[in-house]
C-alpha cells in the first residue's frame, strides 16, 4: 500500500535488506508485525529506505549486527491502521 510522506502507520512491514559481514554479503527478509512506521516529509525514496534516517526502524529489525545492514527496501506493507502525521515545523 501507499504511505504518504510524513504518515506514521500501525502496520505489518516486510523488509529485504543486506548484512555485510566480515567476507561475503548475506540477503535477509524479515516481516514485522504490529508495528509502528513512520515517513519523513524529506524521503523521496520510499520503497529504498535511508540508513540514517530509518536507524531506529533498522535497530528494531536486527538489534546485535544494525551496523552492518545496509540495501534495506520495502516489499511488503500492510496497513493496519492510519494513525496520524509527523508535526512539520518546516513550513
Amino acid at each position: 500500500m501507499k504511505i504518504d510522506k510524513g504518515e506514521i502507520v500501525y502496520c505489518n512491514i516486510e523488509v529485504e535488506y543486506e548484512r555485510k559481514n566480515h567476507r561475503n554479503k548475506n540477503k535477509f527478509k524479515k516481516v514485522l508485525n504490529n508495528c509502528i512506521f513512520s515517513r519523513p516529509y524529506d524521503c523521496d525514496t520510499y520503497p529504498i529506505l535511508d540508513v540514517i534516517k530509518y536507524s531506529m526502524f533498522i535497530n528494531k529489525m536486527d538489534k546485535k549486527n544494525a551496523y552492518y545492514i545496509s540495501n534495506i527496501k520495502v516489499v511488503n506493507l500492510n496497513i493496519l491502521a492510519r494513525t496520524g502525521y509527523i508535526a512539520n515545523f518546516n513550513k
